[in-house]
């Protein structure tokens, strides 16, 4: 019965070819808009991913992501430094500051500024130039993404030149020096992401001396972080979060901004196309099969064989549309690989997708079983 049931689906083959075509629309939809969606909410917190030495983070209370900070005096960093079990403290700036290219070309570029001493908060990953060229006077790394596309220097013929160790541009009016190009998490907008000591940063952005946005911290191996943070906080204008924290409130900020909805739209897009299209186009098939069920259950074929044969169909066409649609997004995030478009698809995701998925076949399932079983063989066979 089983290999009849095969038969019967394989046989209708334009109906099968649309229900497998529906599960694999709704999953290329529900994956791809989820991963294109996962990507741009772990670009928003990228400044704590980018920088992983530290594992708390302090900053102001009213501040809530690196796009909206708001900053503190210098002289909280040495009240962070005091606290026990605190094994280092340091300052982290950003602001968005306009920049100009030597071929007059304006961008709003977001200027990190990072620890003279230390440096912690540099780029983990070089692509050329050394991050201890950050201590010379102008000094600027810049990333990779830009150096190749917005900074880039484009001839009349269209040929792009990318930025090189030793070019400079403006910041704010002040000249800088490429001395490193980096690879990071790119960020939400397209714009320039630079990085500069925390001297030069103010000599850059001369209007907000004296002023830090992020304290960075690192705890001692045996401290107790829960109880350093709660050391922290006793302060009324500090407030102290783990890395995990962190992103979530930066996350939480940006979800604000609609983006969510957009996108939730988009897979409840997915979601409807699968209920309608896979139930409808199979149930249509489960009709045109009437006369071969009402056969089956004439000969003797209980309601459990015909659940098993239609549920064996429906199984087949749902895991060949679900692979088809994993595997259409999974390519499709291979190919934007390294480039500046967001994408992000873990283990979480596919579970999600996978999911839906079944829930579209059982409903798709119940639906031409409860038609089959309601159906009176001697009427059909007598017609």
């Amino acid at each position: 019965m089983m290999t009849l049931a095969l038969k019967m689906l394989i046989g209708n083959r334009a109906s099968c070819i649309g229900v497998i075509f529906g599960i694999f629309l709704a999953t290329l939809l529900i994956s791809q808009q989820s991963a294109i969606f996962l990507g741009l909410v772990s670009r928003s917190y990228r400044l704590v991913t980018d920088i992983p030495a530290p594992n708390i983070w302090v900053v102001d209370p009213a501040t809530e992501s690196d796009e909206k900070v708001r900053g503190m005096p210098q002289g909280y960093l040495d009240v962070v430094r005091s606290i026990p079990n605190v094994e280092w403290a340091v300052p982290i700036n950003v602001m968005d500051i306009p920049m100009t290219t030597p071929t007059g070309i304006f961008h709003i570029c977001q200027l990190y500024g990072i620890d003279d001493a230390t440096l912690i908060g540099a780029p983990t990953q070089m692509v050329a130039g050394d991050i201890r060229d950050l201590r010379r006077e102008g000094a600027v790394i810049i990333d990779v993404y830009s150096a190749n596309g917005l900074l880039a220097k484009v001839l009349p013929d269209g040929t792009k030149i990318p930025v090189k160790i030793g070019d400079s541009f403006e910041i704010n009016n002040h000249h800088a020096v490429v001395v490193g190009i980096c690879k990071i998490t790119q960020g939400f907008y397209p714009q320039p992401i630079i990085f500069t000591s925390y001297n030069q940063f103010n000599y850059f952005a001369s209007f907000s001396k004296n002023s830090i946005q992020f304290i960075a911290a690192k705890t001692r191996a045996d401290a107790n972080v829960d109880a350093v943070l709660k050391q922290i906080n006793s302060y009324s204008v500090l407030n102290g979060l783990t890395s995990d924290q962190l992103k979530w409130r930066i996350a939480k900020s940006f979800l604000k901004t609609g983006i969510l909805i957009n996108f939730g739209l988009s897979v409840a897009l997915g979601i409807i196309i699968g209920f309608s299209i896979t139930g409808q186009i199979f149930y249509v098939m489960t009709l045109q099969n009437l006369m071969y069920y009402a056969l089956i259950k004439a000969i003797g074929g209980n309601q459990k064989l015909i659940s098993q044969m239609i549920t064996i169909q429906v199984v087949l066409v749902g895991v060949i549309g679900f692979l088809l649609g994993t595997g259409a997004t999974m390519l499709w995030g291979m190919a934007i690989k390294d480039t500046t478009l967001a994408f992000l698809f873990p283990w979480q995701l596919l579970l999600f997708t996978g999911v839906i998925v079944l829930i579209i076949c059982l409903f798709t399932t119940g639906l031409s079983i409860h038609r089959v079983v309601k159906t009176d063989p001697k009427a059909l066979m007598g017609s």
